[in-house]
């Protein structure tokens, strides 16, 4: 999935496979999330980047309604 460019100050990188996120936070760390669809969940990013709104702040509230749900590895 096609994720735009975009610049912020938290986040550094987004990718996105058919079943997580990755999201890598400016500072390098890395952090896997699940998400019920990754596909509606590009495209809001995607909006968001489109739209010029803040990156970071769409991540953190996503996090914070459990939209984005940390993947503890095994």
């Amino acid at each position: 999935m096609q994720i735009l460019p975009f610049s912020s100050s938290a986040v550094e990188n987004i990718s996105a496979t058919d079943e997580d996120v990755t999201i890598t936070f400016n500072g390098g760390r890395d952090y896997t999330y699940g998400v019920d669809s990754v596909e509606e969940f590009v495209s809001d990013l995607n909006n968001v980047i489109k739209t010029d709104e803040s990156v970071g702040r769409f991540i953190n509230q996503q996090i914070k309604t459990e939209r984005l749900q940390q993947l503890v590895a095994a």
